[in-house]
């Protein structure tokens, strides 16, 4: 009797060791430290986006009363420079967000290329129209990026030359009360950004092709966007401040960017799908294993734990077990939310579900051979 208590304490043991190493790997922040790795560049105007971090305004009120969908002359200038043309995923380097991905505003980067769109279609699969440039074709250095959009179409200039233009894509701004500005992440603090801004003007008309010139050999002779106060633009930073939590926009509507101590996520994904990368890497495989193999030694050892119990949990043992393995599962998606370096995806929770019913029928399998030949012997 003392041998068979000290097996059921023995179980009971590893099971929950198993589960609190689940969950110490599961909620593993993987290089986060839940700072806001935004800091003011000493050596002239601008702000740099070193990891982790975003930068944000409160709801913008005037744009609250657009229709979605509805086609709005603005343009955007922006000084920048990234930390690296290399590197997987789409990066945000600014967004007009309300909550809903699929109608955002987004610029990103995604490698060497410049990326402009609405919507959520990073990887391109579903051919959302978008307007893309490659970054690398001018000088290194900091790129003055001007973007404008209209009736007429979607046009990209860098330092003020005109490469791109889209005369079938129109951006739109989307609608909402929780309509606000973004830079260097995406609301959900997945998708960083690296690198130098320096400068952004927003105006609510479309630059012309000598605006974007005129605008360019200012910039380019006095580093700032202090000439921008003149041409009567909607949002306007000049990052000049050197310090502190607050960006001042130099416009009318003085829409502060906020610059918090902490890593804050403006919009929480919980149990989003997952798409399969259309170019399945090794990074992949490897993610899509560990979550399946990871949860078979607990489904193994959980369901031997309550087959030497007694009462409930032995009669009970296979779905017991089952059910125990998917709530720590879920528990680790669900707080994975609140952690930008990992994702709360309902793949993940499907494997390691998948992977704890495998270890009970290895269990199962196993234990019902070994009674078989008890039986013939």
């Amino acid at each position: 009797m003392k041998d068979k208590g000290e097996g059921k304490r023995f179980f009971v043991a590893l099971s929950i060791a198993l589960i609190l190493g689940a969950l110490f790997f599961g909620l593993w922040p993987r290089g986060y430290d839940f700072s806001n790795n935004v800091t003011w560049l000493s050596s002239q105007p601008g702000i740099r986006f070193k990891g982790y971090g975003v930068v944000y305004t409160a709801p913008i009120q005037e744009w609250n009363g657009e229709v979605d969908g509805e086609a709005r002359d603005f343009s955007i200038e922006l000084a920048l420079r990234p930390q690296s043309f290399h590197g997987g995923g789409f990066n945000f380097i600014l967004a007009v967000h309300n909550g809903d991905d699929h109608t955002q505003l987004v610029v990103g980067q995604w490698r060497s290329w410049l990326i402009v769109m609405n919507g959520d279609d990073y990887d391109h699969r579903r051919k959302t129209k978008r307007i893309a440039v490659r970054l690398t074709a001018t000088p290194p250095g900091y790129r003055f990026v001007t973007i404008t959009t209209g009736r007429k179409g979607t046009r990209i200039y860098l330092d003020k030359r005109l490469i791109r233009t889209e005369k079938d894509l129109i951006l739109t701004i989307p609608k909402g009360q929780e309509t606000r500005l973004l830079l260097g992440n995406s609301p959900d603090g997945k998708q960083r950004w690296r690198g130098d801004i320096v400068g952004l003007a927003w105006y609510d008309y479309v630059l012309g092709d000598q605006d974007v010139a005129m605008h360019f050999r200012k910039w380019a002779r006095d580093r700032n966007f202090l000439f921008a106060e003149k041409y009567k633009p909607f949002l306007l930073y000049l990052f000049n401040e050197k310090n502190g939590k607050r960006a001042a926009d130099q416009a009318i509507g003085s829409h502060t960017l906020y610059i918090p101590t902490k890593m804050v996520l403006l919009h929480k994904k919980i149990l989003s799908l997952r798409r399969v990368p259309t170019n399945v890497d090794s990074g992949f495989v490897e993610d899509v294993l560990l979550n399946f193999i990871g949860f078979i030694p607990m489904g193994f050892v959980i369901m031997m734990t309550f087959v030497k119990a007694a009462g409930f949990f032995r009669k009970r043992h296979i779905w017991m077990t089952i059910s125990l393995c998917f709530v720590v599962s879920l528990t680790i998606e669900i707080l994975q939310a609140w952690i930008p370096s990992r994702s709360s995806d309902c793949l993940d929770l499907l494997l390691n579900t998948f992977g704890a019913s495998l270890g009970v029928m290895m269990y199962v399998w196993g234990y019902g051979r070994q009674r078989l030949r008890r039986r013939e012997a």
